[in-house]
């Protein structure tokens, strides 16, 4: 079967320009350029080719999204593989890199393994998983054979109970381990003190927007500091996640200059959302690392532009309304976005927030390079189908009956995006098209 996507504007590798696409199988055909390129693709297709007129839309590839947890095995009540990697594809997310924070945990290579099974049957987009780390799994971290697209450390407590705190550990995992070593920082010592605070001052009735003082910006700069110094220490592979801070991008610039094996990621809850949407919002905004400043998200949104922070994750992180609607003690940190990450993305674009090449660059072509990724995340014949069709001028409303994820609630709700995604591809297979998944497509484990 073949497509041909034509007079697109392709958004790949620091360029948009105008070209056709030709996809044949589970693979793209051909990429022409120029105001002949329709004529010439025309030569690559057969009789029957079907034919997408593209004028006026974006073509990039799809997304990467590097964090995601969706609470499988253990908490179907909040999320499934295959419901929310439904959500994933109708967002433009064609390939997912899921956390090990499960119930019971990931930190097994056998747990690891049987998580690869269960997602070879229920998702509708490529996958990868990380290994979780504690103080106590030594042996299994560092397995001579570790499927996976990484270690996730927890250097502070967050969803789940692997905290490793232990120095010689934290020291052990940076000094041996030899793939990507993934870090949530926040220093739990910090964050207890700040807690106990709040507690004597408020009681069990702490505000939400207490919850930034609490998950302090000082948690978030000292549990970085450590993890910087103990990368630039044993030379490891290092990606921060989440980060939340105007003085971790000023860290992180600093420390890539003496060692670039350093990465890091904006998610998406600190690029849209600020410290300020806690009186509207309350516990729906309460995650991990807390929502900070106006100020620190445009130094997050210029650390991407200049490349500082590489990569955009979305940080899905659902849980039921239910458990949202507790107290501060009692209500769970994490936020259900990966449905809307193109659109989200696609809206600070057309408010010149974000660049456009750069929003490829950091959701598509990073993520492929920084987890070696092979021959995805690019526009390159020869590479897998796996393309995003926008339309940036076709308005789309989220409504909580259009929600795919298990939790069924939105932070986003009555929000009106700019723009729609038309069509979406996963091996050359059309899955989505004007915003509803029409196929489950063939899928593969990202590495």
């Amino acid at each position: 079967m073949q497509t041909l996507i034509r007079n697109a504007s392709i958004v790949n590798e620091g360029s948009v320009r105008t070209g056709s696409v030709v996809l044949e199988g589970k693979r793209i055909a051909a990429v022409l350029y120029g105001k002949q390129a329709y004529e010439k693709a025309k030569a690559y297709c057969r009789p029957k080719c079907h034919i997408i007129e593209a004028e006026g839309q974006y073509l990039i590839p799809g997304i990467l999204d590097d964090q995601v947890h969706f609470r499988e095995p253990g908490q179907p009540e909040k999320g499934t593989m295959e419901q929310e990697s439904r959500a994933a594809l109708l967002g433009g997310v064609t390939g997912v890199m899921d956390m090990p924070n499960n119930a019971p945990p990931v930190t097994t290579v056998r747990a690891l393994k049987e998580k690869y099974k269960r997602a070879a049957e229920s998702m509708y987009v490529h996958y990868a998983f990380y290994m979780g780390a504690t103080n106590t799994n030594r042996e299994e971290v560092l397995s001579p054979v570790l499927p996976g697209c990484g270690l996730k450390i927890f250097m502070g407590s967050s969803t789940g109970d692997m905290l490793v705190d232990d120095p010689a550990t934290l020291n052990l995992y940076f000094k041996e381990f030899k793939g990507v070593i993934a870090t949530h920082c926040e220093e739990e010592s910090v964050i207890r003190s700040n807690l106990e605070s709040a507690q004597s001052r408020y009681g069990e009735n702490i505000p939400w927007q207490e919850h930034s003082s609490i998950r302090s910006r000082q948690a978030c700069i000292v549990s970085t500091r450590k993890a910087l110094d103990l990368a630039i220490q044993h030379n490891s592979r290092l990606h921060i996640l989440h980060v939340s801070t105007l003085e971790e991008v000023e860290m992180i610039r600093t420390a890539r200059r003496n060692h670039p094996g350093i990465s890091c990621e904006a998610a998406l809850p600190h690029l849209w959302f600020t410290d300020k949407d806690y009186k509207e919002l309350g516990s729906l905004v309460k995650c991990n690392p807390s929502l900070k400043t106006e100020k620190d998200q445009k130094a997050l949104r210029n650390a991407l532009e200049d490349r500082t922070i590489q990569v955009i994750g979305s940080d899905h992180a659902p849980h039921t309304l239910e458990e949202k609607q507790n107290k501060y003690l009692k209500a769970p940190s994490g936020i259900p976005l990966v449905q809307h990450t193109c659109q989200m993305l696609m809206e600070l674009v057309q408010k010149e927030q974000l660049s456009l090449t750069v929003m490829a660059e950091a959701c598509c072509h990073e993520p492929a390079r920084l987890f070696g990724i092979k021959e995805r995340g690019f526009i390159r014949e020869g590479y897998f189908a796996d393309l995003v069709l926008i339309d940036p001028y076709k308005k789309h409303t989220v409504t909580k009956e259009g929600l795919e994820a298990a939790c069924g609630w939105s932070p986003l709700e009555g929000v009106r995006f700019s723009s729609s995604l038309t069509h979406v591809f996963v091996n050359g297979t059309l899955a989505v098209k004007n915003n509803r998944i029409i196929q489950k497509p063939s899928v593969s484990a990202l590495m």
